[in-house]
């Protein structure tokens, strides 16, 4: 368990340089380890024990195979190669924008969802996302290309979702310091980084003043969340993610959506208008 809590702590992607045109970066190579059928050992490389025709596999894919880890576990190191990509030029004619979270974003295809409320536009929408289940900030920043996918393009919005519930007052000091490392990050890159207000009873004031210290703009979905939005106690129904969208749609454009997508006339006016409220009731406490 130690192995695999240090491992977590190594961060996937490592930026080294980056200007409008390229980005320098280095990129964990997987650890992998040699199989010994006769002893039901792992070993890793460099240890003496390893001998030419022995399996190859990754820690974990051992350990589920009822291996057990040799005792030259010293000899573990973290391997990255260096990479340098030209980035994607800016488009002018749309406005893009990186979703970076979890299950909270990726329920109902909600970065899809945005996309078509804005795609009728003058500039419309250009939306992606990296996500991962169950992630809080310091996953996203040590477990995921978040930072490569970055800087590989250039975004106009890059929104970041901490867990949900009561997650981020919870990590406290832990939750500001990586909402700042990631804001310093998409400022860096040239886009403006936006918090995601998740919902929980008693959030707004935290989620506003963490907006205020890492010195992004606010998606107050929080503001307009209702408990009919919920699908699960956790995730967003439906009309959960429309609200999400629909709160984008407004912060990005200043005004109410109006694409109504798979819900009725009447709901998705609702939801379209209690998120414009939201957007106008955080730009102006």
């Amino acid at each position: 368990m130690i192995l695999l809590f240090l491992f977590a702590l190594v961060p996937r992607i490592e930026i080294v340089a980056a200007n409008d045109t390229s980005v320098t970066y280095r990129e964990l190579v997987p650890l992998r380890v040699a199989l010994d059928p006769t002893t039901h050992l792992f070993h890793y490389a460099g240890c003496p024990d390893v001998r030419s025709g022995m399996e190859s596999v990754s820690p974990a894919a051992a350990q589920l195979r009822g291996y057990k880890e040799h005792s030259c576990v010293t000899l573990r190191k973290d391997e990255y190669a260096p990479r340098t990509e030209k980035r994607a030029p800016h488009d002018p004619a749309l406005i893009s924008v990186l979703f970076l979270g979890n299950s909270l974003t990726y329920f109902n295809d909600m970065p899809r969802m945005t996309a078509r409320i804005g795609a009728k536009e003058p500039r419309p929408l250009f939306v992606d996302a990296v996500t991962l289940g169950g992630a809080d900030l310091d996953d996203l920043w040590y477990r995921t290309d978040a930072l490569k996918r970055l800087w590989q393009s250039h975004w106009d919005y890059v929104i970041i979702q901490e867990r949900g519930g009561h997650a981020a007052m919870d990590r406290g000091e832990r939750f500001h310091e990586g909402l700042r490392k990631l804001a310093d990050q998409v400022r860096m890159s040239g886009a403006t980084p936006v918090l995601f207000m998740t919902w929980y009873p008693g959030n707004g004031t935290f989620f506003r003043t963490a907006a205020r210290r890492a010195h992004t703009l606010l998606l107050p979905v929080g503001i307009a969340w209702k408990e009919e939005f919920n699908a699960d106690g956790t995730h967003p129904n439906i009309a959960g993610s429309y609200l999400i969208a629909c709160s984008v749609y407004s912060l990005i454009y200043d005004k109410p959506a109006s694409d109504t997508q798979a819900l009725n006339e009447g709901q998705a006016a609702a939801i379209q208008n209690a998120a414009w409220d939201a957007v106008r009731r955080a730009k102006n406490p």
